[in-house]
């Protein structure tokens, strides 16, 4: 069966539905979810093998590599949160990131984690701040924009290392991702401008601020660990379950797209526009998988041959930046109990896949990197599922520690230069 097979079905389909309306009308809005539904289960009878096999795929991918790395910091972004650690944070981040982002001070909480994790314990957090009513509407959309970002884990990790064959381009892509992130953020500062405010108060009001949040902290630390605990982690593990459906869904879903020929058509269609001004029509099809699931792109794309180092890496980069309707998917079901919108997420992604290509590619212009220094390493890591359970653990962990310390430090440094400034206006 290839696609010219499933355009038959979907035009039969249509003409069943026509006849049976005696007004001879098809509402096709309220037809293209059935439709598409029946369409996925045919596919899934007619293609069964790679349907097992990508599930399979999927399955091995959630289990060995995100739950691992994921599931701490999902534990822990609980347990601070109900220990009041965020609030506090937010008081002393506040001068930093209300005039950067315009966003609280607890924004700083999800801004790290974010970075240092991976999809989509950003859009969790900020998801969790919301309903906690830390942000607004508006800030949390602003917030979720830019905060909601692939971790080093899967860049050095499973790109440079695992599909490039070259780690040293691990760090270079992170630092391109960040930096495109950080672009994003300055950019939504202006998001429905009417909602702006400027920092909270003065050094004084935010130390009397600092000081009502720490006896809420105490208080809060007189819960019962084990209540707290238990809390976090189920919750915890409720969200990985649906990260993990997601992601096997997914990848079936693009397997099938794959194999029916649908992301070939697409991008034959896109390549009749993109071919004349010399794109390559294998770096077409990778950006077009990516655009569904960010692991498949990037690895078709680091496979593409016949093409300059520095627009392979430009195209990787946008995948990476862009994430995928898989991860999007993820982001949905995660704020779908709150009010904030889906639609600047997205615009936002979409913009920091194009920030992250000409970041990438100017990265490589003013390092002087040519395809000569594209040197493979490591030839018998060829695979994202070749890391281990426990590697995946112990880097998550680091990832971890590492945010944590950021954040402490931010608070330190913050803490001193309020009670600075506040000696400065008592010595005045």
């Amino acid at each position: 069966m290839n696609i010219l097979v499933l355009l038959a079905i979907l035009a039969a389909f249509l003409l069943l539905q026509y006849y049976s309306r005696s007004s001879k009308i098809i509402y096709i809005k309220k037809l293209l979810l059935p439709f598409t539904f029946s369409l996925f289960l045919l596919c899934l009878v007619f293609f069964s093998d790679t349907a097992v096999s990508s599930a399979k795929k999927g399955l091995d991918l959630w289990l060995n590599i995100v739950f691992p790395s994921l599931f701490p910091f999902f534990v822990v972004s609980e347990l601070l949160s109900m220990t009041g650690f965020v609030r506090v944070l937010g008081v002393l981040m506040e001068p930093v990131m209300r005039p950067l982002f315009n966003v609280p001070g607890c924004g700083s909480f999800a801004f790290a984690m974010g970075i240092t994790s991976g999809y989509p314990v950003g859009a969790k957090i900020t998801s969790s701040m919301r309903e906690e009513k830390l942000v607004t509407k508006a800030e949390a959309e602003r917030l979720l924009a830019f905060t909601n970002n692939s971790g080093p884990l899967f860049i050095v990790g499973a790109v440079a290392v695992g599909m490039l064959k070259n780690p040293q381009l691990g760090l270079f892509l992170l630092a391109c991702h960040i930096l495109a992130c950080i672009s994003v953020g300055l950019l939504f500062k202006y998001y429905r401008k009417g909602s702006i405010r400027s920092a909270n108060g003065s050094s004084a009001k935010l130390l009397v601020r600092f000081k009502s949040e720490m006896v809420a902290l105490r208080k809060n630390l007189n819960t019962s660990l084990g209540e707290m605990l238990g809390n976090a982690v189920r919750n915890s593990m409720a969200t990985i379950l649906a990260i993990g459906g997601f992601i096997i869904l997914f990848s079936v879903l693009i397997n099938l797209l794959i194999t029916t020929g649908c992301i070939e058509s697409l991008s034959a269609l896109l390549g009749y526009f993109l071919e004349p001004i010399g794109i390559n029509k294998d770096l077409i099809t990778a950006v077009t998988s990516g655009f569904f699931e960010i692991t498949t792109g990037t690895s078709m794309a680091s496979k593409v041959s016949g093409v300059s180092f520095s627009i392979q890496l430009s195209a990787i980069s946008l995948i990476i930046g862009w994430a995928g309707l898989s991860v999007h998917s993820q982001v949905l079901s995660i704020v779908s109990k709150t009010d904030i919108s889906i639609k600047p997420y997205l615009f936002g992604k979409f913009l920091q896949g194009i920030f992250s290509s000409v970041y990438t590619l100017i990265g490589i212009k003013i390092a002087g990197v040519s395809m000569t220094d594209y040197q493979p390493a490591f030839n018998n890591f060829n695979s994202l599922l070749t890391l281990q359970w426990n590697d995946c653990l112990t880097i998550s962990g680091i990832g971890l520690g590492a945010s944590l310390l950021m954040l402490v430090l931010c608070m330190v440094i913050s803490m001193v230069q309020i009670i600075l400034a506040k000696g400065k206006r008592l010595r005045s």
